[in-house]
């Protein structure tokens, strides 16, 4: 296959057995250039039993309220509430205008945001909640902040990338959080391969899409594990916002802030 980031051929890379869910073997292909890992069996799967599958795995958690393959999500949706409400104080992040979760599953961040006044719109396309925004309503360029958070890992296709980042505004913001390494081990143990995970990104494959997007400068909350990609650059961010460097918790760069080896 061609690689979903950089269009690059991709290569046998290993193979995992899963045993739950119905999954069975799952082959996973690494791009030869920018080194981004796809579960190739995973992105072939026919959208209705993809759609099973998601929502079998995350409903299977989520009675209880506890996930064994992510035992700290409450605690880290918390650290980046609090995380983006301060940079909402600081004037980074608009207090004023809607902001966006995309992929917000039962709505807990948007949850916590609004609780401290920030006004966000909830959409998530397996979890459609009676207060949740219709894919029709999703506008390119009609939010200054969209939220992506462990939703990236999950796609299957760069035109889906490409759609959530399109509803940015011009000089808006994105906060991401999914997993980003320097190189993907060729581990089938390896702790981040779930049945749902589909793509798992390098520093290269990130630093791709964020020239590709037109981002010039990002901040990595290590506390967090939250990325935020700006349009404007480090100086003039620093300019504005002279704040930014006083936290030793919070990395900043021109380019894509590759923080983790």
């Amino acid at each position: 296959m061609h690689c979903l980031i950089c269009n690059a051929y991709t290569h046998y890379f290993f193979t995992k057995q899963f045993d739950d869910f119905g999954l069975g073997k799952v082959e996973y292909e690494r791009c030869s250039h920018c080194g981004a890992v796809f579960a190739t069996s995973l992105l072939q799967l026919p959208e209705d039993e993809w759609q099973s599958l998601c929502v079998r795995y995350h409903g299977h958690y989520r009675i209880g309220d506890e996930n064994p393959d992510d035992p700290n999500w409450r605690q880290r949706l918390q650290s980046q509430s609090d995380f983006l409400l301060t940079m909402s104080k600081m004037g980074l992040l608009p207090e004023q205008q809607r902001w966006l979760d995309y992929g917000c599953g039962e709505g807990e961040l948007s949850g916590l945001l609004g609780q401290q006044g920030v006004r966000v719109d909830c959409y998530d396309r397996y979890w459609q909640k009676e207060h949740s925004v219709h894919e029709s309503q999703l506008l390119p360029g009609s939010y200054p902040v969209v939220i992506n958070t462990a939703l990236f890992e999950h796609l299957r296709s760069r035109a889906g990338m490409d759609a959530i980042v399109n509803l940015i505004t011009e000089d808006g913001t994105f906060a991401l959080h999914t997993l980003v390494r320097g190189e993907i081990p060729r581990d089938p143990s390896w702790f981040y391969l779930l049945p749902v995970h589909t793509i798992f990104f390098t520093n290269q494959a990130m630093r791709i899409l964020f020239q590709e997007w037109g981002f010039s400068s990002s901040l990595y909350a290590v506390d967090s594990r939250l990325w935020l990609w700006f349009k404007a650059s480090k100086a003039t961010l620093l300019k504005r916002y002279p704040g930014l460097a006083s936290e030793q918790d919070w990395k900043i760069c021109d380019g894509f802030m590759a923080y983790w080896p």
